[in-house]
């Protein structure tokens, strides 16, 4: 299990030396005002338009954004934010986003009377986003509307909204905004295009120092868009650095790193201040896999300290540890994942053989009640929707597996290719980060849920790529604090 797989690392140096990069950050806040509703005389053929339809995937068109001006470099953001967002539409599922190679052959229009309709329906798009950009330094403001190409007044707006202080220094999160803004305002879905995965990496090929194993290659954490995009590493110092989990705030991460030459669990702020170690582990104590609780106070973790590893909590300041599975000298506990609610933890322990995922509540009350009954079951994530994704199997494969928490029904999401393990659900619980090495080496890759199987998108390619972990939305969805107004029928 990832817990034994863990203990045969603790023979690996290290250098001495920690960092964590700040990340490349996006604007702090996109201001969208939305368009005031406009009402539209609405044909009975267009009825089954209605954008708000769960049953129904609205068909979209997107040419490229109209930069105004001469600015090469604001046209080749146009360009871009239309890609992206064509990209972060499609991921959900919940528009069906014409192909930008079939819709590039239509001319563009600068205006939206301009705009081919036929040509539009010709290609099946029952909407088309018509969106112009003006710069001010270095913001850039986009002002964007979903045209009906239908019906016998084509060019109604169904939505609008305008979307300021984006950055021409990363424009990309300016498109992954706007696509969390309309999956929220248009569909009710929380969207996840603004969300990042860290992940554990050897891309760098840094070779080790230390008493353990020197020479051997240490591996940095890394961060993601939650596409791939924008890879960078958040930590530099030159040692073994896995595990990491975010904080809930996105601001920071927790992660076990052997770079005092014993593994211990770090938390550190992406503000360049120095990490911490609440768990205060030493080469007799040693502490890994941290999993931080949803509101951001704790941290559970696995320990050696009582001779076999256990599942401890502690505070974020290093106060109040306790253990939550004493009183098993013949097993190993470890691998714990917090509950949506924060007052149950998830865990994988041998106590009965073979790893299974047990479940205990968060304050230690009560016996630990056992939930898998796999032949192996090891790294549990627990989802939004009720839901807990883990590793299934024993190896040399592993499959992803989910555990409907409300029906107690397994059921496996990949197809056996290579070996698939350690997945990581997406805040919207409609997505599973997982290591496959389906193409070799081991790699990250996102498959859907509930559908499973049917499509898996490729998230790294460099190197090596374990323990992946997805960010929470920042901030919450776009219109927390905003006023939400129901698209127009």
């Amino acid at each position: 299990m990832m817990l034994k797989q863990t203990l045969v690392i603790l023979g690996i140096g290290i250098a001495a030396g920690i960092g964590v990069a700040t990340p490349a950050a996006g604007p702090s806040e996109i201001v969208a005002r939305q368009d005031p509703p406009k009402p539209q005389p609405q044909q009975q053929s267009e009825l089954v338009l209605a954008l708000d339809n769960p049953s129904y995937q609205p068909r979209v068109g997107i040419p490229d954004f109209i930069a105004t001006g001469v600015d090469a470099e604001l046209q080749a953001a146009a360009k871009m934010l239309a890609d992206v967002l064509a990209a972060d539409l499609d991921f959900e599922r919940e528009f069906l986003v014409v192909d930008r190679k079939v819709s590039a052959a239509i001319p563009a229009a600068a205006t939206p009377e301009a705009i081919d309709y036929e040509q539009w329906r010709q290609i099946g798009a029952d909407f088309v986003v018509f969106a112009t950009m003006r710069r001010s330094g270095a913001e850039f403001t986009v002002d964007l509307k979903l045209l009906l190409t239908r019906g016998t007044t084509p060019g109604q707006q169904r939505f609008g909204s305008e979307y300021s202080k984006c950055t021409m220094a990363n424009p990309r999160y300016c498109a992954h905004f706007i696509a969390d803004d309309m999956h929220m305002k248009i569909r009710q879905v929380l969207g996840v295009a603004r969300t990042k995965i860290a992940f554990a990496s050897d891309r760098d090929g840094t070779r080790q120092g230390g008493r353990f194993d020197p020479g051997s290659v240490g591996k940095e954490i890394y961060i993601s868009d939650y596409d791939g995009a924008n890879q960078r590493p958040a930590t530099a110092n030159r040692s073994l650095n896995i595990n990491p989990t975010w904080l809930p705030d996105a601001r920071g991460l927790a992660y076990a790193s052997y770079v005092s030459k014993f593994p211990d669990i770090y938390v550190s702020l992406f503000d360049g201040r120095p990490p911490t170690r609440p768990a205060g582990g030493t080469d007799v104590i040693q502490n890994t896999l941290p999993a931080v609780s949803p509101d951001g106070t704790r941290i559970a973790f696995a320990s050696g300290r009582a001779g076999r590893y256990d599942v401890y909590v502690v505070n974020r300041d290093g106060s109040n540890m306790r253990n939550l599975t004493p009183n098993t000298p013949n097993s190993d506990e470890g691998a714990p994942t917090w509950s949506p609610t924060g007052s149950q933890i998830a865990f994988t322990s041998d106590r009965t053989g073979n790893p299974q995922i047990w479940v205990v509540s968060a304050d230690g009350l009560g016996p630990p009640t056992r939930l898998t009954a796999d032949t192996h079951a090891d790294a549990p994530t627990w989802s939004s929707l009720n839901y807990i994704a883990y590793t299934l199997g024993g190896g040399p494969g592993h499959d992803i597996a989910v555990i409907d928490l409300s029906k107690k029904e397994v059921r496996v999401l990949t197809d056996g290719l290579g070996s698939n393990k350690q997945p990581t659900v997406a805040p919207n619980a409609r997505h599973i980060a997982f290591v496959t090495t389906r193409w070799g080496r081991e790699q990250i890759a996102i498959i859907d849920y509930p559908t499973g199987g049917k499509t898996i998108r490729r998230v790294t390619d460099a190197g090596n790529n374990t323990y992946p972990d997805w960010s929470p939305v920042p901030g919450g969805s776009p219109a927390t604090n905003r006023t939400t107004t129901r698209v127009p029928q």
